[in-house]
């Protein structure tokens, strides 16, 4: 009876040791992917990086040994990086591809032309640098309180020549125009035939002559022209 018992017992062990999911004991790669993650951040400027695939060189750990004093042997330009790291007493060789993340900003609902952008109409997301788009803003300082140029629909990576550079002013407004030639200033007055901003050269249309001259918008209500 004893016997039986013991041998019952025996089995039943068998069959839960083989019932145990194996992936149990199996080497946990996320914790390499973190300690990695670090050690590029480090070395990269204090930037966010993106581990991709893990590649052992030679052995490759097994069990549930926990990695440590990981060390960045080489960064392989532009997207690679060999390292150590031990687990248990043993150390171990490996190569990962990674991605350098950067912070970009994106409109969070439809933006319509002349809009002041505020701090809830953007929405702040990471992509990798090599999929940068060209001209993006990556300095919200660079966006909130700024007018849209043109419209813009929700989710649109956010971009330089989405924005007026300065202060906007729109067509038809109305401005005073400063005509300079030599010491003698003369004013008149004009209306702008196109949008401009501060800064920039305008066209604007004297109502005294009917004739469009071009000068620089130097106020809001204000175009020098110098002959």
């Amino acid at each position: 009876m004893r016997s039986l018992r013991f041998n019952t017992i025996l089995l039943l062990s068998i069959v839960f040791i083989f019932l145990i999911p194996s992936n149990i004991f199996a080497f946990d790669g996320d914790i390499l992917a973190r300690l990695l993650k670090e050690e590029i951040r480090k070395s990269s400027i204090n930037k966010e990086v993106n581990i991709g695939d893990i590649k052992f060189i030679g052995f490759s750990p097994n069990g549930n040994c926990l990695p440590e004093k990981l060390k960045i042997r080489e960064i392989k330009r532009p997207n690679s990086v060999e390292f150590t790291f031990y687990c248990g007493t043993r150390q171990y060789r490996a190569i990962a591809t990674y991605e350098i993340l950067l912070t970009l900003y994106i409109s969070q609902r439809n933006l319509k032309r002349g809009d002041v952008i505020a701090e809830e109409d953007i929405l702040e997301i990471k992509k990798p640098s090599d999929k940068m788009p060209s001209g993006a803003i990556r300095n919200k300082n660079e966006l909130i309180g700024k007018v849209v140029k043109r419209s813009i629909s929700q989710g649109i990576i956010l971009k330089q020549d989405h924005l007026y550079s300065g202060v906007p002013v729109k067509r038809g407004s109305h401005v005073q125009v400063l005509i300079t030639s030599g010491k003698v200033t003369i004013m008149t007055d004009g209306v702008l035939k196109s949008d401009t901003t501060v800064g920039e050269m305008a066209k604007v249309q004297c109502f005294q002559t009917g004739k469009e001259i071009v000068g620089e918008l130097v106020d809001k209500d204000k175009v020098r022209i110098l002959l």
